[in-house]
């Protein structure tokens, strides 16, 4: 007796198949009783995965070109020798407060024009509260980052 399954068509990423369009065999009861009532697949019909390929092409093409867009951004980033931040500074050479990440990309913005926005959370760095040199990683993509330089410096 062979074991009965259905071709399905993930409708939303589920970390136990697999990621959203992704085409999947599963048993008949798992579909009917928790993908379809959680809509999380739909059964994979002729017209559903010709829609699901020309869908995918769609993905790759902007895909690419999102990817070429963070390359340019990161050799433009790059370009710049090093961006300065000027501080009031206490006797011991410590400033007052810190520099956050808010400013930082204040900073990028206003002197980089950038062809995407930039969040907080693509930035990585130590905590800057003294004077100095540091090296500022920004997450553009998965595999792309920029390195950037920056320089603290009294007023």
């Amino acid at each position: 007796m062979t074991k009965k399954t259905v071709q399905v068509i993930l409708s939303k990423d589920i970390d136990t198949l697999g990621k959203e369009g992704t085409i999947i065999k599963v048993k008949p009861g798992y579909l009917r009783n928790y993908l379809i009532p959680g809509k999380l697949a739909k059964v994979a019909t002729n017209t559903l995965i010709h829609k699901f390929e020309l869908k995918q092409k769609d993905i790759k093409i902007k895909e690419k070109q999102f990817l070429k867009k963070c390359e340019e951004n990161k050799e433009l980033l790059e370009s710049f020798n090093k961006f300065v931040i000027y501080k009031k500074i206490k006797e011991d050479g410590v400033f007052f407060g810190k520099i956050t990440k808010k400013q930082i990309l204040d900073l990028l913005n206003e002197k980089v024009k950038l062809e995407m926005d930039l969040n907080k959370n693509q930035l990585e760095f130590p905590e800057l509260r003294q004077l100095g040199k540091y090296t500022i990683k920004i997450k553009l993509a998965n595999n792309i980052i920029a390195n950037v330089n920056l320089e603290i410096l009294a007023e």
